[in-house]
This record gives structure tokens, C-alpha cells and sequence, in this order.
């Protein structure tokens, strides 16, 4: 059961602390390497909380958070970074730092990894990317830093947000973007056509787990480092993402996201049917529940 607490320190003042599953992070590690995920979490991973109360504590902004965030800035606005977990509005949060002078995600130069190099055409229109593996690569925005000790150090430097959300609603997501980018043909509004992909994805994660740019990796490993610390210090949830963002933003001087509008990212697709008009099978619902076993154990699915 993850235990969330404020503890105050001499040298690092107010931070979030939580203890970590024994044993899952190692074997999530390995299993991610070796391409299959949730088979080795089996029997190691503990349930998350049995009380709501835990689950709030977590996942809402709360006052001891903010003033965290609040007393490790540098001084200046600009000490704020955004870990950009793939299918969770990244792109819209990245416009969004454009226009305040925040270089988030795409445009965050000062992100590196130890085994960095030129991205393959495998990962198109991207700069740099981080390899888990010799033949997969994913951008360095999209990397989690716990993969990574240089990454790690890269986002540590300032106080960091991320946004989390259901990881069925993810996953769903995530097929309406490939559809586009592959101009799918047919209804995707469609059952048949959304499980022919979600086991064909499935099939290939089970492979390498790292695929697509990263954008199946489970939330849960941009949460914490590989020792449990919790790595992203403002968790925002996609549901209240205009108000919670906003309290983030209003901490650090900056624009109240309740009187503008976030702008839409470059993926963003209007006219999309909801996740509930695809009638997933409940054997696919849980097969899926299965690979991101981590995010649920997170309290991140509805």
C-alpha cells in the first residue's frame, strides 16, 4: 500500500514522500527489458490502498504540494519543467508553455540521456531520442527519467508537473492518433476495428513494450525514480486539468487558466466518439488492465 506523507527536512524543506512496492520496481526494470510486463508484476505488485482517503490525498493538488513547488523555485518563473507522459495532452501543455516563455516537452533543449543520438526515421520530426533497447527509440521529452540518471538529473535541477489519466481512456486515445497519422480507413467509432487493434498493439507490446515513440509506457513509471521517491511534484489529473493546471501556474505567477482557454494540441482531434460508444469486450478491458497493472495500482483508472 503506497503511504503518502509530508516530511520536513533542514535542507530540503516540505516534499511528498511514499514508499514504494518491495520489489516491483526492480522486476518492472527487467520485465520491460525482456518484453513481457505484466506477467512478471504478477505476485510482486501489492494492492493499492483499501481507503479513499489515500487515493485523494495522492492524487489531489493539495496546500503542503504548492508550497513546495513554491519555495524550490529559483527564484525566477522559469524553474519549472513539465514531464511529458505521451497521450495526456502533452502537445496542448507544450503550446500552452510556448506562449508563457516555458521551454516544456519539445522545446526543452536542456533534456539529454547518457545513451542519446540523432532520432531514426522510426521517430519522425524529433531531434534527439533516448534507446531502451538496440532497436527502439523514443524521443527524449517522451523518455521516463527514471530510465535514465542524466534525464533524472535533468528534470531534478527544478520543481516538475505531469498530468496522469485513466489508462483505458490512454490506450483509446492512442488509437485514434495512430488512426489518423496511418488515415485508417472505415469507421473508428467502431468495435471490431478498435479490439483488431488493440491485440495487434497488445501482441507487439508483449515484444517490446517501448514502441510507438513510448506512448504505452505506463504513467506510473514518470511518477517515481527507481528508489520510490515520487519524481513528478504536481500530479494534475486530465479530467480537472483547466483548474488544477491553473493552481499550479497561479503558484508560479503566472496566467489563471480559468479565464483562458488551454489551446488545443497538434493532435488533438474534434468530432471523436467517447470511449463508451466503442463497446470494448470486457475480456479486452481487462487484458489491458493487465499490461498497465502499475497505473492502477497508482489509483489512476476510474
Amino acid at each position: 500500500m503506497w503511504n503518502w506523507c509530508a516530511k520536513s527536512s533542514l535542507s530540503l524543506g516540505v516534499y511528498m514522500c511514499g514508499t514504494c512496492m518491495e520489489g516491483t520496481l526492480a522486476v518492472m526494470f527487467s520485465a520491460l527489458t525482456a518484453g513481457s510486463l505484466f506477467h512478471a508484476l504478477r505476485g510482486k505488485a501489492r494492492t493499492f490502498g483499501q481507503h479513499m482517503e489515500q487515493r485523494n490525498d495522492f492524487l489531489n493538488l493539495t496546500k503542503e504540494t504548492m508550497l513546495f513547488a513554491k519555495n524550490h523555485t529559483n527564484a525566477t518563473r522559469r524553474c519549472l519543467k513539465f514531464i511529458h507522459i505521451p497521450k495526456n495532452a502533452g502537445s496542448a501543455i507544450e503550446n500552452l508553455g510556448y506562449h508563457l516563455k516555458y521551454a516544456w516537452g519539445l522545446h526543452d533543449h536542456s533534456l539529454h540521456c547518457l545513451n542519446a543520438s540523432e532520432c531514426s526515421q522510426t521517430v519522425p520530426v524529433r531531434r534527439l531520442c533516448c534507446w531502451p533497447n538496440n532497436v527502439t527509440a523514443c524521443s527524449v521529452w517522451h523518455y521516463p527519467p527514471r530510465m535514465d540518471e542524466e534525464l533524472t538529473q535533468n528534470y531534478a535541477n527544478c520543481s516538475t508537473f505531469c498530468v496522469v489519466r485513466d489508462p483505458l481512456r490512454r490506450f483509446v486515445s492512442e488509437y485514434f492518433y495512430i488512426s489518423k497519422q496511418r488515415h485508417t480507413p472505415g469507421p473508428l467509432c467502431n468495435q471490431r476495428t478498435f479490439e483488431e487493434y488493440a491485440n495487434a498493439t497488445l501482441q507487439r507490446l508483449m515484444i517490446d513494450p517501448w514502441i510507438d515513440d513510448c506512448h504505452h509506457v505506463p504513467q506510473a513509471y514518470y511518477l517515481s525514480s527507481r528508489t520510490g521517491r515520487r519524481s513528478c511534484d504536481h500530479i494534475i489529473r486530465y479530467e480537472h486539468m483547466q483548474e488544477e493546471l491553473s493552481k499550479v501556474l497561479k503558484f508560479y505567477g503566472e496566467v489563471d487558466l480559468k479565464r483562458t482557454k488551454l489551446p488545443a494540441g497538434v493532435n488533438s482531434v474534434r468530432g471523436r466518439c467517447k470511449m463508451e460508444n466503442l463497446s470494448v469486450s470486457e475480456h479486452l478491458q481487462q487484458r489491458l488492465r493487465d499490461f498497465f497493472h502499475l497505473d492502477y495500482q497508482w489509483g489512476l483508472g476510474s
